[in-house]
């Protein structure tokens, strides 16, 4: 049974979002970290009701087996790129 990545190229997205998000907004890492949590759980919720699940299979451009992560450590990890991306962005 395929449990999923841990990181995957989404994990390279986080990180460039965020990484604009350092280059933009100093030295606000909690704002980060709020706004990362907010979308994972924003994302969680429009992954998992059939309406939305049914609406991204058949509208979004990014293939399932990317946005449908079945290990749980996968967000873990975004949070994780995010918060790396962040402070990369934030130093320069």
């Amino acid at each position: 049974m395929n449990q999923g990545k841990i990181i995957d190229i989404l994990s390279v997205i986080h990180f460039f979002i965020y990484f604009c998000l350092g280059l933009i907004i100093k030295n606000n890492y909690k704002f980060a970290l709020f706004i990362g949590i907010t979308w994972e759980i924003f994302e969680y919720i429009i992954t998992n009701m059939n309406y939305t699940k049914n609406l991204l299979k058949k509208y979004w451009p990014i293939n399932l087996k990317y946005w449908e992560e079945k290990n749980k450590l996968n967000k873990v990890f975004d949070l994780l790129f995010n918060m790396l991306g962040y402070y990369i962005g934030n130093k320069l």
